[in-house]
């Protein structure tokens, strides 16, 4: 039986791809990055030391803005080119590494509310569709244009805001970055850039709008209706079910500039633990599969991140990872309404009073077996046995190491004959000194 959550070959036959983004043409660097915005909001603050967040996909530029800024301020800006977790949260962690009191975020933004307690400027990513293309698709896809149809542009395409109101007036114009989206019961077109696959369900299920609609600039351009997707729906009812399979869960600290991560943390901790089964937090900085790799005896990994880290659609890792969402609904199901969401802010506004602990046993859909309570306690004996110190609960951690054949190196360790230091072999694996030519 395969070891691996998904099939063995999607991670042993991964190849790797190097994309080099083309740099922006000099006379576009002032106009994309809006290099004018960004000196007059550090002039009237009176900022001292900047730091420049890039994703990588702007990297190529990063070097000449930087220069442009530097040459009109006469001084130093710093670029942080390797964020701490995402690069689409604010990384004021990296920032605070030379005690900056400003970021320039440039590229995509999660929107996430952040725990970031340094002044901050989000600088969008820029891109220009062929407005008369898309009003050639939007009319002979709506040829009699409902009177609630909207247009939600993406961060990608506000600094065309006016142009597109003005194209398709009176159609009403939207911006994602809008603190009072009004989507209900409406016909959305949406006009995405990075990352849509990942906001498409957020507009679905948090704003409901009766129609969604996603602009595809392929060729040739045409809008995709957008429905409630069926895999992502069974996939979350399948992580559920291992959720409630499991007995030991990891909680991995994915950000730390996303507001409420530690009252997250902490929610989920209480939960699982309600449950009588066994966490472990895990903090690794950008989470990856060798990473994780390193704790076989967990079950599952829920994700403390924003709603736009991919880490959720890798099928790399070897055991399930969830969202704080999908715990919810396997350890705390309820009937008020709670809609899929990838922020957890969304999730932990729910009191905690509201968890309800069932002894009833159930079947498992996944194993087939019955699931009943875990054995797990606050106070696990501990005892020395011969294989090495266990705990007395063999349903976690302890009882997955005293249940493998080899448990590591110097099982021994203190039971051999102390010895003075030697001097070992020289040279290398494929011939050491001492050893034959032949």
């Amino acid at each position: 039986m395969s070891q691996f959550f998904t099939n063995e070959a999607v991670s042993l036959e991964k190849g790797v791809d190097s994309v080099i983004n083309k740099p922006t043409e000099s006379e576009l660097i002032d106009e994309t990055y809006e290099l004018k915005t960004c000196l007059e909001w550090i002039k009237s603050n009176e900022f001292e030391k900047v730091c420049l967040q890039f994703p990588d996909h702007l990297l190529q530029d990063s070097s000449e803005v930087a220069l442009r800024l530097q040459k009109a301020l006469g001084r130093n800006v710093y670029i942080l080119a390797d964020t701490a977790y995402e690069s689409c949260c604010v990384d004021y962690v990296a920032a605070n590494h030379v005690n900056a009191d400003a970021i320039i975020h440039f590229g995509p933004v999660c929107f996430s509310k952040t725990s970031a307690t340094i002044p901050y400027l989000n600088i969008y990513e820029k891109k220009w569709p062929d407005l008369d293309e898309l009003h050639q698709t939007l009319t002979e896809t709506h040829k009699n244009l409902d009177p609630n149809l909207v247009i939600l542009l993406d961060t990608d395409f506000i600094h065309l805001q006016a142009k597109i109101a003005a194209k398709f007036d009176p159609i009403g114009v939207q911006t994602i970055d809008s603190g009072h989206l009004s989507l209900k019961d409406a016909t959305v077109v949406f006009i995405g850039g990075r990352n849509h696959h990942r906001k498409l369900p957020n507009l679905k299920f948090s704003h409901q709008p009766k129609n969604l609609y996603y602009f595809s600039q392929e060729q040739p351009p045409r809008l995709t209706n957008y429905e409630t997707d069926e895999k992502i729906l069974r996939r979350r009812y399948f992580l559920i079910e291992k959720i409630k399979d499991s007995n030991t869960v990891g909680i991995v600290i994915g950000t730390l500039g996303v507001k409420n991560y530690l009252q997250a943390i902490e929610r989920l901790k209480k939960l699982i633990a309600l449950h009588n089964k066994k966490y472990y937090l895990v903090s690794v900085g950008k989470p990856t599969v060798a990473k994780l790799a390193n704790f076989p005896e967990i079950d599952v990994y829920v994700v403390v991140t924003c709603a736009l880290n991919e880490i959720y659609d890798s099928r790399d890792f070897y055991k399930p990872i969830v969202t704080i969402y999908d715990v919810e609904m396997a350890l705390n199901p309820s009937d008020n309404g709670l809609g899929f969401t990838y922020d957890y802010n969304d999730v932990i506004a729910r009191p905690i009073a509201d968890v309800v602990v069932s002894d009833s046993s159930d079947v498992s859909l996944v194993t087939g077996k019955i699931r009943g309570g875990s054995n797990v306690s606050d106070h696990g004996e501990v005892m020395a046995k011969e294989a090495g110190t266990v705990v007395l609960s063999e349903s976690h951690g302890a009882g997955f190491l005293a249940a493998r054949s080899w448990k590591g190196l110097e099982r021994d360790l203190g039971r051999g004959e102390v010895k003075l230091a030697e001097e070992g072999r020289r040279g290398i694996a494929q011939q050491y000194e001492e050893e034959s030519a032949h």
